[in-house]
């Protein structure tokens, strides 16, 4: 079998899309869109696209016009990316590669998006140093960041339910990393971005119910599924009561609505 003929798994990233993304990215995504305010006449590039809500946003701002390109290194999130985008009024342009090495030409974007993407690179220098080179030198960076554990009460309870059972939370720890306003300041100057703006913002992530966001995150999450996956068959029940009990004061009318804080990254050549 080819390459281009392997099926692609999309369990994960549909998982992803349907729970994830409107519990707790569309807020947010909708917030940076209008920050960035992507003009029909630019090039945008939105970098660690996950199932493509970032870049389906700028299309339905330019309408037709312009022109918007999804990247990201997990194939699975590609492939529904490009099926869920099929509904957009323009083409956007799929790519599955990693964020530190872009198979664009220098200078190739008026806009970079990157939303909750910095924090799982291996290198964020690196990646922060490649997303400045594809810019043009007009061109801008919009990012989000989470902020630190104890501000995001759904990854936190996630977090201590594992540990309760003691298997290594490291992966599920990755998305709230990267949340020293000073720190993503400090590699942003490294990889040679001049003018640099943080901001950041308090939120609300709102999911149907605990069960959609246990769904979500145990199954969609790319890092936090990799973390429970560690969990013995007989701690599941536990794990997720665990977490249950934990959100059960943000639950309301049965929908969980609980606190998350961002940081917004903009940055200029």
């Amino acid at each position: 079998m080819s390459t281009s003929d392997q099926v692609v798994d999309t369990t994960a990233a549909e998982a992803y899309e349907k729970y994830m993304v409107p519990g707790m990215f569309l807020h947010w995504t909708e917030m940076l869109v209008r920050i960035a305010a992507p003009q029909p006449d630019e090039h945008v590039l939105d970098v660690a696209c996950g199932t493509g809500i970032g870049a389906r946003l700028v299309a339905e701002v330019f309408g037709g016009e312009g022109k918007v390109a999804g990247l990201d290194i997990d194939s699975g999130v590609i492939e529904v990316a490009r099926k869920t985008a099929g509904r957009c009024a323009m083409q956007i342009e799929w790519h599955c590669a990693s964020a530190l090495s872009m198979p664009f030409e220098a200078a190739s974007f008026d806009l970079c998006l990157c939303f909750q993407g910095l924090q799982f690179l291996p290198d964020r220098t690196a990646g922060l140093a490649e997303l400045r080179r594809v810019l043009k030198p007009t061109g801008r960076l919009v990012a989000s960041i989470w902020g630190p554990l104890d501000a995001n009460a759904g990854h936190c309870a996630v977090v201590s339910a594992l540990e309760r059972q003691g298997v290594d939370a490291a992966p599920a720890k990755r998305a709230c990393s990267f949340s020293d306003p000073e720190e993503i300041r400090a590699a942003a100057a490294r990889a040679g971005f001049t003018r640099i703006e943080i901001k950041t913002e308090d939120g609300t992530s709102r999911f149907e119910s605990t069960a959609a966001f246990l769904a979500g995150m145990t199954i969609g999450s790319p890092s936090t599924r990799h973390a429970v996956a560690q969990l013995p068959e007989a701690g599941r029940a536990a794990f997720s009561s665990d977490v249950s009990a934990a959100l059960e004061p943000f639950v309301r009318n049965g929908r969980l609505e609980y606190p998350m804080r961002t940081h917004i990254l903009v940055a200029r050549p």
